[in-house]
């Protein structure tokens, strides 16, 4: 019951494959001393909400229904907003190439979002598949999570 209130939400409590290759190809790019918090913040997320159409992914460390902002997850940085990366996912499944860009955000200290430029659907199929195929992540990283 609770899972399908949760998909009828557009709630879950795990990160899909493409969620998780995303935020580990960012963590890739952090220095040692981030990576270990970076690690922290994802294994604390506990609720992902999808925005209809795909287009965002919203991440939240939630306790007794209320987000929590634990101080010893926070970066230094504690913009309103920040763009942490710009990543760009590219597939070929079955002679077709394709490519999907988007874009990981952090509120106040917090690991928050991916914001996709379309659909990430085909994607989180095309991981799905047996094999899956050849995907490539690629990121580069916009600001400083301790300025």
């Amino acid at each position: 019951m609770r899972s399908f209130l949760a998909k009828l939400l557009n709630a879950d409590t795990r990160l899909s494959e493409l969620e998780s290759r995303i935020l580990n190809c960012v963590k890739d790019q952090l220095g040692a001393d981030l990576t270990a918090l970076w690690r922290r913040q994802v294994e604390a997320i506990n609720k992902v909400q999808r925005l209809p159409g795909g287009a965002e992914v919203n991440f939240y460390r939630m306790e007794r229904g209320r987000p929590t902002f634990d101080e010893s997850l926070a970066f230094l940085n504690k913009a309103e907003e920040l763009l942490i990366a710009k990543v760009t996912v590219s597939a070929t499944v079955k002679g077709v190439a394709a490519t999907i860009k988007a874009q990981v955000w952090c509120v106040r200290g917090f690991i928050f979002s991916i914001e996709y430029g379309s659909d990430p659907a085909y994607f989180e199929e095309a991981m799905a598949m047996d094999p899956a195929p050849d995907v490539l992540i690629e990121c580069e990283l916009r600001n400083s999570l301790t300025a």
